[in-house]
């Protein structure tokens, strides 16, 4: 988490751990937070329907790390409570999920700002292609096991 000449944001924007794996997020200037996109934190849903949900509060201090696992496959969209209204969101993939059954993935809820819902599409693109490129190695490398055989 970081406050650049260009602007608040995620370093890396999206991010792919296993199921079961953790994410640390550093907070490197500014004061910022980690935030899931869910209704326990008062946003629309833009998590797995099992998943848990997560808020760092606002973290002020340099180098404070917040930490959280993710157990339930599917991806994951999350904000920066000072700054969303600037764009200051991220993603993090969570095993192999299906695009096309993700929440995230869905239609943008009407109710974000312009500037969030234009930063959320990114990401979907993004996250999209990371998942295209990881299925097309698959399936390159299960015909090339098949041509083994």
């Amino acid at each position: 988490m970081t406050t650049t000449d260009s602007g608040n944001h995620f370093e890396p924007h999206v991010v792919w751990v296993e199921k079961g794996g953790r994410v640390n997020w550093i907070n490197e200037s500014d004061s910022h937070s980690t935030t899931a996109d869910h209704p326990a934190n008062d946003e629309p849903q833009l998590v797995p329907d099992e998943a848990a949900t997560w808020d760092s509060g606002v973290l002020s201090e340099q180098e404070t790390t917040f930490d959280h696992p993710f157990e339930t496959e599917g991806v994951y969209h999350y904000y920066c409570t000072p700054h969303e209204t600037g764009g200051m969101t991220g993603s993090v993939i969570v095993g192999q999920p299906d695009p096309d059954t993700r929440p995230a993935l869905e239609e943008l809820p009407s109710e974000k700002s312009e500037i969030v819902r234009k930063k959320l599409t990114d990401l979907n693109d993004t996250v999209r292609g990371v998942l295209d490129d990881h299925r097309s190695g698959e399936d390159e490398h299960d015909n090339d096991d098949d041509h083994d055989h």
